[in-house]
This record gives structure tokens, C-alpha cells and sequence, in this order.
């Protein structure tokens, strides 16, 4: 055999370790992707409540973080909430952050981040705990995690108000494998929707009444009485939490079209060069 045919058989064969390897990384990183990606029919789920409601400037309403792992035995969860706003300062602000006593109480747990921020144009609300026991936690209903305060200092540019957890940002991993097992959040129970109105500032309406006497000297008499008619209104409408139906699709948290664990187009189109090459080199050789 030539010194040609000889460095063309070389190549062939490192050509085929190549596309062998590119599609076992591809591989991998398909499944990293995953075990990171909550489909739907993730069995966990996380929702908000009140769900809607109708509130004025000045208003404070508490927002409550619930979880349901549906049995699955599980090691943390991690929420994230994003709302818009516009402007130098978030015209709604979120603040004191409570975990469940009974969770933040059990020694099972901890709670490391309870912290509120800006980034983007939208208020960040992040919330993280940790159970750090041997065989993790699992309930079988809605749950509550931790509450929080909205107040609105004025009317938001976005009305009505939407907060929403992040699903990119958004995780509960089951105790067994690591893998994040959260569903893509239900739009029904999953989002607050707040609309919010300026209300309107108490008014004084004065009645008088005067009299005067013939004398030269007249004698004006005044008397005021305001009538205070304050307005505003504060009334949450709770809505019933949805169960969503799981479908068969794989998508990722986000909604896009999840790739599918195995060999993918680059492997077959790697390891396809690879025998062509080999059986070139070979035919060359005849």
C-alpha cells in the first residue's frame, strides 16, 4: 500500500473518532438540557394567591407563594417573580418577605435568600430554601412557601399590574436524582394580574350661613360645617387554582421546542462522513 493510500486510511479513521465524539458531547449536552428544562407534566407546582384584584394608590397587598411537589420527594426549591415597571423607581413596591413559620421553624430547612431587586425594568422577587434531611420533603397539596408585600405608591405605567414567576429561574429538584421536577406555571394560578387606580382625595364642602343686624355696627356671624366623603375602595377578587393538563410535547419552561435525548443530526451526519472516507480510503487502496 502507497504512503497516499496509507495517510488517506489515517484520516478516515480520525475523521470517524471525531464525529463519534461530537455526537457523544451533543448527547450529553442534550440531556444537561433536560434535566435543567421542567417540561409540561413536571409533577411540581408553584402558584400565587389573590390571583386578581382592583386596588388604589396606597393600597398594600399581601401576596402569598405556594408549592405542591404531588408526592415527589424533594431537596429545595427556588421562585423567582418579576412585575414591570417604569421610570427611576418601581411605582409598586415589594417588600417584607416572610417565610412559612413552620418551614423556616423545622429544622429540616433553610432559607437563604429572601431578597427583593431591580434589574431590567423589572422588580426581581427571589425566595430559595433548602431541606437538608435525609429523605426530603414531599406534600400532596398547595403549600404556602412565603408571603410578601405589594404596595402601590402610584398608578404603574402598566396597568393592570402582572407578576409572574420566571420559569428560567424557577426550580424544585427532587431529592433522588437532582432533577428539576417544576412544572411551566399555570397561567391561571401562576400570575397576578392587579388593576390599580389613582382613588380620589377627600374633599371639604362648607356650608354658611350669615346674618346682620339694622344697627350701625352690623354683626356677621359665620358658621362652617365640612362634610368629609372619602372614596377609594379596596376589594380582592380571588380566583379558583387550575390544575393544569399535562401534555405529551417537551418543552422547555420558557415554551420552546425542547430537543430529545439521543442521536441527533450531527452525530449521524459525523459519523456518516466518517464511512465514507473509510470506504473511499479503501477502495483506494484495492
Amino acid at each position: 500500500m502507497s504512503k497516499g493510500k496509507i495517510v488517506a486510511t489515517i484520516l478516515s479513521v480520525l475523521v470517524l473518532i471525531g464525529g463519534i465524539i461530537a455526537g457523544v458531547v451533543l448527547v450529553k449536552q442534550r440531556q444537561d438540557l433536560i434535566k435543567k428544562a421542567a417540561v409540561p407534566g413536571g409533577q411540581a407546582k408553584v402558584s400565587l394567591f389573590p390571583t386578581s384584584g382592583t386596588f388604589n394608590v396606597g393600597d398594600t397587598l399581601p401576596v402569598s407563594v405556594y408549592f405542591n411537589t404531588s408526592t415527589v420527594s424533594i431537596s429545595g426549591v427556588i421562585v423567582r417573580l418579576r412585575y414591570p415597571y417604569s421610570g427611576a423607581s418601581p411605582e409598586v413596591t415589594a417588600s417584607n418577605i416572610v417565610i412559612n413559620s413552620i418551614i423556616e421553624g423545622s429544622g429540616d430547612w433553610n432559607c437563604p435568600t429572601k431578597s427583593v431587586s431591580a434589574e431590567g425594568g423589572n422588580v426581581i422577587i427571589d425566595i430559595a430554601c433548602a431541606n437538608i434531611s435525609a429523605q426530603g420533603y414531599s406534600n400532596n397539596t398547595d403549600t404556602l412557601l412565603a408571603t410578601f408585600d405589594l404596595t402601590v405608591g402610584k398608578v404603574p405605567a402598566s396597568n393592570p399590574l402582572e407578576i409572574q414567576f420566571d420559569p428560567s429561574q424557577s426550580i424544585i429538584t427532587q431529592k433522588s436524582n437532582g432533577q428539576d421536577i417544576l412544572n411551566i406555571p399555570d397561567p391561571e394560578t401562576g400570575k397576578g394580574v392587579y388593576s390599580i387606580s389613582g382613588g380620589t382625595v377627600p374633599t371639604a364642602v362648607p356650608t354658611t350661613a350669615a346674618s346682620a343686624t339694622s344697627t350701625p355696627t352690623p354683626t356677621v356671624r359665620l358658621t362652617t360645617t365640612p362634610t368629609i366623603t372619602p372614596t377609594g375602595s379596596l376589594t380582592a377578587t380571588p380566583t379558583l387554582r387550575a390544575t393544569s393538563t399535562p401534555t405529551t410535547g417537551q418543552t422547555t419552561k420558557g415554551g420552546e421546542e425542547l430537543p430529545s435525548a439521543g442521536f441527533g443530526a450531527p452525530t449521524i451526519v459525523g459519523l456518516g462522513l466518517g464511512m465514507l472516507l473509510i470506504i473511499s480510503s479503501l477502495l483506494l487502496a484495492l
